[in-house]
């Protein structure tokens, strides 16, 4: 009868459920860690041990720290927001549990954050002000096609990125607008 109480404790202990947006690593007896996602499994007390990765998107706002010259030699800030979280694909996971297993998703987007800004200073350098400003859908094309391989490098996939805003010190972009403002002054005037 202790035997079988044993083994219940044993088994009671042992039980782990994973909830959908958290990824439960199983490792030490065998050589690939188990990967447990919304599903529940068994783990051996004492023999095995069990780590936890969030899956859950993690928002992050992206700033350029100081100005970057785009392709004209123009000064320009640039703030995005991008999501990002842990991929689904099994290999990717076991990349991701390599380099973010316990570690607080302010690290993570802490890393992410330095990653990114690096990408987004890349692409900025390799366009005009005007291309930038005009077409925001092609900047941020651009900068996605060169972040995720190196977001894949961590485990991790870009769910969302946008730019929220482009600013220079020097007014570039106001006065980019002026020829327009007065164009369409001037013909209110004499339409009036």
């Amino acid at each position: 009868a202790a035997v079988i109480v044993l083994l219940i404790v044993i088994l009671l202990i042992g039980y782990v459920k994973a909830p959908p947006d958290m990824a439960y690593i199983i490792s030490g007896l065998h050589r690939n860690p188990r990967i447990l996602v919304g599903k529940a499994g068994f783990k051996i007390p004492f023999f095995e041990r069990l780590d936890q990765l969030s899956l859950g998107a993690i928002q992050i706002d992206v700033k350029t720290g100081s100005s970057v010259p785009t392709a004209e030699y123009i000064n320009v800030r640039i703030d995005s927001t991008v999501s990002v979280r842990v991929s689904q694909d099994p290999e990717l996971m076991k990349i991701a549990a390599q380099n973010f297993l316990n570690v607080p998703r302010e690290e993570i987007a802490r890393k992410v954050n330095d990653l990114l800004e690096g990408n987004i200073r890349e692409i900025a350098g390799s366009m005009k002000l005007t291309e930038m400003v005009s077409d925001r859908k092609k900047f941020s094309e651009q900068v996605q096609e060169n972040a995720v391989p190196d977001l894949q490098r961590f485990g991790l996939e870009l769910v969302s990125f946008n730019v929220q805003n482009f600013v220079d010190d020097n007014d570039v972009i106001t006065n980019l607008g002026i020829d327009n403002v007065e164009q369409i002054r001037k013909a209110a005037m004499i339409a009036k």
